[in-house]
């Protein structure tokens, strides 16, 4: 009888650079997103049918956030290489602009970790920053007085001034504070939203203290989650 042929098994070659490891899945990872990236910027630019300065500085700044005029050409985008090094580029740019506007300002006193805390791989951290305040820039919210009189008995009328350019947030909060609060979110004593387009906020009377004493309002702005604005309370019995 006639011999039947064995197929023989032919071995996979590995890929180059060895087996694969989660090291190759994450830069695998990375390419994907990049191309993504990479595709998204070319059907944008493709909408307006322009591959020159316009279409590439309102992609640019709206990714970035840089200002000026960035201009970039279409083979930066259509080469996946050098698509990759135009991004490298505008981050480097975008750090040195960052960095030229408030290197300055910012100053680190001191910086420490948690190294006890063992619920998470990333150690907590904590800093002392020293910030510089321009204090020549009109403030968007700002009470009408540095310093409101709450009799005992009475309610309490704060009022304050928005900026044209400013919004106020419908969960915009006002609250009074001891005279040495640090968190208005854990040191409140009372609390009032503020009312859309009023530019007051009220107090009932029970809120007083009972006593004569200074405290603190505080407008609290829902979109920043932080104080915005500070005037003193004297409390007369």
């Amino acid at each position: 009888p006639a011999k039947t042929k064995k197929k023989r098994l032919r071995k996979k070659k590995p890929k180059k650079g060895g087996t694969s490891c989660e090291g190759d899945d994450d830069s695998e990872g990375d390419r994907t997103r990049l191309e993504t990236l990479r595709r998204r910027t070319m059907a944008l630019m493709r909408k307006t049918a322009q591959y020159a300065s316009e279409t590439g500085v309102s992609f640019v700044n709206k990714a970035t956030g840089l200002g000026g005029q960035v201009q970039i050409h279409k083979a930066d985008i259509v080469d996946p290489d050098r698509f990759k090094s135009f991004l490298s580029t505008l981050e480097r740019e975008k750090v040195a602009a960052v960095r030229s506007k408030y290197e300055n300002s910012v100053k680190c006193l001191s910086y420490d970790h948690r190294g006890d805390f063992k619920q998470s791989d990333h150690k907590p951290v904590l800093a002392l920053l020293e910030v510089a305040v321009d204090k020549s820039l009109p403030a968007g919210i700002k009470f009408t007085s540095d310093n409101f009189l709450w009799k005992k008995g009475d309610s309490l009328t704060t009022t304050y001034d928005v900026a044209k350019n400013v919004e106020v947030g419908a969960w915009d909060w006002v609250c009074l504070c001891e005279s040495d609060w640090t968190d208005a979110n854990k040191h409140y004593i009372a609390y009032e939203y503020v009312a859309l387009g009023k530019g007051k906020v009220k107090f009932p009377s029970m809120s007083h203290p009972g006593k004569a004493k200074t405290l603190q309002v505080v407008y609290v702005s829902s979109k920043m989650t932080a104080p915005v604005a500070v005037a003193n309370v004297t409390c007369q019995i």
